[in-house]
């Protein structure tokens, strides 16, 4: 189970050891059947409100650039929602068909590879893959053919500005705004191309481009998790609470795990005012959550060291007011 939209803080950097690319296999097809299987990698995107390298749009989400120059001098940057850009300019080899292995402490390790050159390109490298470890275990994104699509989406929707019934980007985003071509070729030489991918553990929205890290021999993904918190209010206030049910708070409690997958749960728990509800999962330790007196009183959250309430910033909680009897938001911790 995802829930993308809860966490908005940035998963906390880990260091991991490149991983074999695997072998890619070029031959050629119809770029519609290419286009068609990585929109099965990237799912349905319609839901965004921005483009995918959009990192302030999309917190989950992080810039890569690309580029050559004169059909060498590569280069790769990414920028997280941390706002700090990672550059990438020593290539093992900056060449036709061979593939450049790089760990970045917000997507992970990732490669490029350049997969045409000179007549394909009218000179120079182009055709750029980009993979990632963590996103179908370094499934092939073809970037030239996404950028081509968004660049059709984008025409055509403009076209459509004028007397049609087509939807612009402002009010549909296309689900293949992944990619986009920033340079064709200028009087420098440079090709450049651009492309959103998550953070570790994150994704593009529901049902759509997935990042997952690495899960631990507890079955879980360490680093950044997150808890999802619904409160219900008491149906019978002024009854006793020692002998009544409704006179009490009750909770549902989610836990998801740095990957932002469900590792544990608790569902209309009695939460007796200042007793906490434990809620246990795959973590090493129980997550405490406790209501409090009266609808106005912050929920309570204790995990192993750490402890804040509802409102508590340094753990980005986001709560809502009540709203048909209950209310609900989110907070993370570190585990």
């Amino acid at each position: 189970m995802k829930r993308s939209y809860l966490l908005l803080a940035f998963s906390i950097l880990r260091s991991a050891l490149g991983k074999p690319y695997q072998k890619l296999t070029y031959e050629k097809r119809q770029k519609a059947d290419i286009v068609k299987d990585i929109l099965e990698l990237i799912g349905d995107a319609t839901n965004t409100e921005a483009n995918a390298w959009d990192y302030e749009g999309h917190p989950t989400m992080c810039e890569i650039n690309m580029s050559t120059k004169n059909g060498g001098n590569c280069h790769a940057d990414v920028t997280c929602s941390d706002g700090n850009k990672r550059e990438y300019d020593n290539w093992g080899g900056c060449a036709y068909t061979v593939t450049n292995n790089f760990t970045d402490p917000g997507i992970g390790p990732f490669s490029v590879t350049f997969t045409k050159k000179d007549d394909d390109c009218s000179d120079g490298l182009c055709g750029p893959i980009l993979a990632l470890a963590d996103v179908g275990n370094y499934h092939a994104v073809d970037v030239a053919a996404l950028s081509e699509e968004a660049q059709k989406n984008a025409n055509s929707a403009t076209l459509c500005k004028v007397g049609c019934d087509a939807p612009t980007p402002e009010s549909e985003p296309s689900e293949k705004n992944i990619c986009e071509r920033t340079n064709t070729f200028n009087n420098e030489g440079i090709r450049s191309w651009k492309c959103g991918m998550p953070a570790i553990g994150k994704n593009y929205g529901p049902g759509t481009l997935d990042s997952q890290g690495p899960i631990n021999s507890a079955g879980y993904a360490s680093g950044w998790c997150g808890v999802h918190v619904v409160q219900y209010q008491k149906k019978d206030p002024a009854a006793d609470p020692a002998k009544d049910p409704a006179a009490l708070y009750h909770l549902d409690v989610t836990i998801f795990d740095n990957n932002q997958d469900q590792i544990g749960q608790v569902l209309g728990a009695e939460a007796p005012a200042g007793k906490a509800v434990p809620v246990t999962s795959k973590l090493p330790f129980v997550l405490d959550v406790t209501a409090q007196n009266v609808d106005a009183d912050p929920v309570l959250f204790a995990y192993a060291d750490q402890s804040w309430a509802y409102a508590d910033v340094a753990h980005h909680c986001n709560f809502g007011a009540y709203d048909g009897g209950n209310r609900e938001g989110d907070c993370g911790f570190s585990c």
